[in-house]
């Protein structure tokens, strides 16, 4: 039986959490943004509240997987779940798909990275067994790790490329979002650098418009500038704040960026963390993906390449690489991901539900 009997209350941990991000951010955090994260955390969906709580994932994992914390350490996600995946375009102008966000990396037992990422499937597909999720994860991560390699989607995984890539509605869709984007002027000095340098040309006529944007970054400045006629198109850079990991005792400056860039991704040269913040560019097939978007016929090739894409993100450390090869030699059968997964999956959802029971307001930030 889990023993929970030493970690903190959740509403503290709420309490605490955005207490820090005040502290981090100063005048600049996005307080709408917050009120949005709530609202988030506070929809029938727990897989959404999972999204949106990854430091609550890091104060709970040793908890909840005791058995796991003493395994290899490898730069990992930190914040791995179905949700976190996306499409880019890489050196080459190639179509990649893979995890895009690395802003809670750090050095962890290689394993927990996997628990995130099945419980989450778990949440996202109620009825689809955790055993079952466990299995094709465990296959697809261990052919990640014997041959890491990016997915590039131009030559194979055609079923995935159909899957994902932009068709003419979403592009169009896209870019009409960026033409009615509200412009703001009240940008901060170093982000607004950030956004110009990372434009093609200097001098670009530019809006700038706040943004937001997924779950667990809610609250944190995020501005895009945008032009509407570069060359003959539409173009979009992002920027967004950029906090210390909150696996605190994983953290390490400038490992976002080494994950981000490791020596088995195939990466995009314009997204880059540096200076308290990251920059990436934005287009209809450089995002993130919307877990909703993926057709359930993909369900079991979509599991396997998420776990092989967590695969080579760890492997990217040598040393690393050969530790998890040497553990999953031990590790032939997936039970122990299964049952670690299905355990963080059931507190998850216990834990949204005790959430969605308290008064709105009861969050330290909204009282």
């Amino acid at each position: 039986m889990t023993d929970l009997s030493g970690l903190v209350d959740l509403a503290e941990s709420i309490a605490r959490y955005e207490a820090w991000m005040r502290e981090q951010l100063a005048d600049g955090i996005v307080e709408d943004g917050l009120v949005a994260k709530h609202r988030t955390m506070r929809e029938e969906d727990p897989f959404l509240f999972l999204r949106a709580t990854c430091w609550r994932w890091a104060e709970a994992a040793p908890f909840l997987c005791p058995e796991l914390m003493e395994a290899p350490h490898a730069p990992s996600v930190g914040d791995a779940h179905a949700g976190n995946f996306g499409l880019w375009r890489d050196a080459s102008g190639r179509l990649v798909w893979g995890v895009n966000d690395f802003d809670e990396a750090a050095r962890l037992p290689w394993p927990l990275d996997l628990v995130r990422l099945c419980a989450s499937l778990a949440l996202a597909i109620p009825g689809w067994k955790t055993s079952d999720i466990a299995e094709l994860a465990l296959d697809g991560y261990r052919a990640g790790i014997a041959e890491p390699r990016a997915m590039v989607l131009e030559r194979g995984h055609r079923r995935l490329r159909d899957a994902f890539a932009a068709d003419d509605a979403y592009r169009q869709d896209f870019w009409e979002e960026r033409e009615e984007a509200r412009p703001t002027g009240d940008v901060p000095p170093a982000l607004r650098a950030a956004l110009l340098a990372a434009l093609p040309e200097p001098g670009l006529p530019v809006s700038i418009s706040p943004r937001q944007a997924g779950a667990g970054s809610l609250g944190r400045p995020r501005f895009v500038a945008y032009c509407s006629d570069y060359r003959g198109g539409p173009i979009a850079v992002e920027v967004k704040a950029q906090l210390p990991s909150c696996w605190a005792s994983g953290h390490e400056p400038g490992l976002s960026e080494m994950v981000a860039h490791g020596r088995f991704r195939s990466p995009d040269p314009l997204f880059h963390y540096a200076g308290g913040f990251s920059v990436r560019r934005l287009s209809p097939n450089s995002r993130k993906l919307e877990f909703g978007e993926i057709r359930s016929a993909l369900a079991d090739r979509l599991v396997r390449a998420m776990a092989g894409d967590l695969a080579t993100i760890h492997a990217g450390d040598a040393a690393a690489h050969d530790s998890i090869r040497d553990a999953l030699s031990g590790r032939k059968k997936h039970g122990w991901l299964a049952r670690a997964a299905e355990r963080v999956a059931i507190w998850t959802a216990d834990e949204h539900r005790r959430y969605r029971r308290q008064p709105l307001a009861a969050a330290a930030s909204l009282a």
